[in-house]
């Protein structure tokens, strides 16, 4: 089996006497760039934690490299999870723990060393190298929670990679991040997977931020996949509707596939009040200024 596939077969995950997550096949073989969308309470978090094996659903398969999670011991579970790079949402890390980014970087190390044994030179040596891969070389001595919050993402990237993942899982990197960070991460996550080509889950409510490398992508709703493929396939405005319930479509720009609103952009209140207010003025380009008509 080649390192870093996954397969999933009939895995239901339920809470509260209701599912929430049911995927009855899913196949991501080694090399996989794949995107994870849909609306909020889709299950897309849920999936990805059944794929890192942090969630233990109520039946099916989960095949890591062949070995079915669900099937494993903790201790063996825990093993292979050493070849895992998981980056949870920022909300679940708690940035006041007073550690210094090279030490945040180090326990992505520590991970795969054996119990108790402390790191080598090799080991420094790696995490000096993912904390200058992402760009952070002048702040390998400040704390954690010093650092903006795209800084922090790379950081948590840095810690990831410092595992030598086969697989990496990002859910919502780009969450609460500005239009600059939002993109640089998005950057950083691309390249590490054209240098690696280990195979990458990145989970998104915006579609735009999914790298032009990720060819392929599942769309989640209600728990259900309702559609797998290539990005500008399954993004339809049919789909779309399908998942959340709204007139959407898609836009490309350099490569990215964005989600917008379908059609004009409809305000009543605010069409009424700049009426009231007389809106042939220049602001809405349709007095004889605004149409270049004035002195």
């Amino acid at each position: 089996m080649t390192a870093g596939t996954l397969s999933l077969a009939n895995v239901h995950v339920r809470r509260s006497g209701r599912t929430v997550l049911r995927i009855d096949h899913l196949e991501i073989p080694a090399g996989t760039f794949l995107g994870i969308v849909g609306p909020n309470g889709a299950g897309k978090t849920t999936l990805l934690k059944v794929c890192a094996g942090l969630i233990q659903p109520q039946g099916g398969a989960v095949r890591l490299e062949g070995l079915d999670l669900t099937r494993l011991s903790a201790w063996r579970k825990c093993a292979l999870r050493r070849h895992i790079g998981y980056i949870p949402q920022v909300t679940e890390y708690n940035a006041d723990l007073p550690f210094t980014v090279r030490e945040v970087v180090a326990m992505g190390r520590t991970s795969i060393r054996p119990l108790l044994r402390p790191l080598n030179a090799q080991d420094r040596a790696a995490v000096d190298h993912w904390i200058d891969a992402v760009g952070l070389a002048d702040r390998r001595k400040q704390t954690f929670r010093s650092l903006s919050g795209g800084e922090q993402q790379k950081v948590l990237i840095a810690r990831a990679m410092a595992q030598d993942p086969r697989l990496l899982m990002l859910d919502e990197a780009c969450a609460n991040l500005d239009f600059h960070w939002k993109h640089e991460i998005s950057d950083i996550v691309e390249r590490l997977y054209r240098q690696t080509h280990m195979t990458v889950l990145m989970v998104s409510h915006e579609t735009g931020v999914l790298p032009a490398g990720c060819r392929r992508a599942v769309l989640l709703a209600g728990g259900r996949l309702l559609a797998d493929g290539a990005v500008r396939d399954i993004l339809s405005p049919a789909m779309l509707h399908r998942a959340y319930r709204a007139g959407l479509t898609t836009m490309s720009v350099g490569g990215r596939t964005h989600i917008v609103r379908a059609g004009p952009f409809e305000n009543p209140q605010f069409e009424s009040r700049h009426r009231d207010r007389g809106q042939s003025d220049s602001h809405f380009g349709t007095s004889s200024d605004a149409a270049g008509g004035g002195s």
